[in-house]
C-alpha cells in the first residue's frame, strides 16, 4: 500500500474506533482541514464509488464558509485533486464575486487544474487577470492557471497583463502565454517584447526576460525554434560562470534539464 493511502486508512480506523460508520469517517476526514490535501482528495474519490453524491457538495459548502487564506487555499487544492467539472461553476462566482479575497485566490488555483475544463472557466480566469481591482494574488494565479486552461480567447488579457506595473504578474502572464497561446504569432511578438525586463518577482524565480525566453523556447514555432538553441546555450554560460546571479542560476538550474 502506498504511504499516503496508509496513511489515510489509519486516520479513518481511527476515527472507526470512535464509532463512526465508514462513511461518516471519510467525510471527516474530507472536510478537515488538518488533513493533508491529498488524503482529503482521496476520501472524496471513495465516496463517490460510494456513490456519495452530497460529498462534492459538503466539500464547495465547507470552501464558501472559510475565511483563512491556509484552509481556503488548502480546499482549493482538494477540490481540484477530485477533479469533478460540477465544482467549475461555483468556483468561477467565488473568483469574480467572493467579497474575501482569499476565496478569490484559492478559486483561480482551483479553476486551472480541473480537467476538462470549459470555455467558462477560462473566460473568468482572463477577467480576473484584466481587472486591476481583483487581488494580486487572484490575478497571479489566475495567469498561471490560463497556462493549462487557457485558449486563443485568453491572449489579449495574458498580453496586456506582460505591460502591467506589477512584477509578479508580468511574469506569471509570460508563463501563461507559454502554455496557452500554441505559437500564435501575436503571443510570439508580445513575450520577445519583453525579453530584456529585468525585474525579479518574489520568491525563488528569475527574472520576466528568462521566463519569457524560456516560454518561447517552448513554443511549436516552425520549422525551427531559434529560442531553445538560445535557452541551451545561456544555461550552460551560466552554470559554468561562478559568478552568475542567484536568479540566473536558479533559471538555469531550472530549465537546463529541459523541465
Amino acid at each position: 500500500m502506498r504511504a499516503e493511502e496508509s496513511i489515510l486508512a489509519r486516520a479513518v480506523a481511527r476515527l472507526e474506533r470512535r464509532g463512526l460508520s465508514l462513511r461518516e469517517a471519510l467525510r471527516n476526514v474530507l472536510l478537515d482541514p488538518t488533513h493533508d490535501f491529498a488524503h482529503r482528495a482521496a476520501a472524496g474519490r471513495l465516496l463517490a464509488l460510494a456513490a456519495d453524491s452530497s460529498a462534492l457538495a459538503a466539500l464547495l459548502a465547507l470552501f464558501h464558509r472559510q475565511v483563512e487564506k491556509d484552509h481556503l487555499y488548502a480546499t482549493a487544492l482538494t477540490l481540484e485533486q477530485l477533479n469533478d467539472r460540477r465544482a467549475l461553476p461555483p468556483l468561477i462566482r467565488a473568483l469574480l464575486e467572493d467579497p474575501n479575497p482569499h476565496r478569490r485566490h484559492a478559486a483561480a488555483r482551483a479553476l486551472g487544474w480541473i480537467h476538462p475544463s470549459s470555455r467558462a472557466a477560462a473566460r473568468a480566469l482572463a477577467r480576473c487577470l484584466s481587472d486591476p481591482s481583483q487581488p494580486q494574488p487572484a490575478r497571479e494565479e489566475a495567469a498561471e492557471s490560463l497556462s493549462y486552461v487557457g485558449t486563443t480567447d485568453s491572449l489579449d488579457a495574458l498580453i496586456a497583463a506582460l505591460s502591467d506595473p506589477d512584477v509578479p504578474i508580468r511574469f506569471w502572464a509570460a508563463f501563461g502565454l507559454g502554455g496557452c497561446s500554441h505559437g500564435e504569432p501575436r503571443a510570439i511578438q508580445a513575450l520577445a517584447s519583453i525579453l530584456h525586463d529585468p525585474h525579479v518577482p518574489p520568491g525563488n524565480w528569475w527574472s520576466v526576460g528568462r521566463e519569457a525566453l524560456a516560454a518561447l523556447a517552448g513554443l511549436p514555432i516552425l520549422p525551427h525554434n531559434p529560442y531553445r538553441q538560445r535557452v541551451a546555450t545561456e544555461t550552460a554560460a551560466i552554470l559554468a560562470n561562478p559568478n552568475a546571479t542567484p536568479e540566473d542560476r536558479r533559471w538555469a538550474e531550472f530549465y537546463a534539464s529541459g523541465k
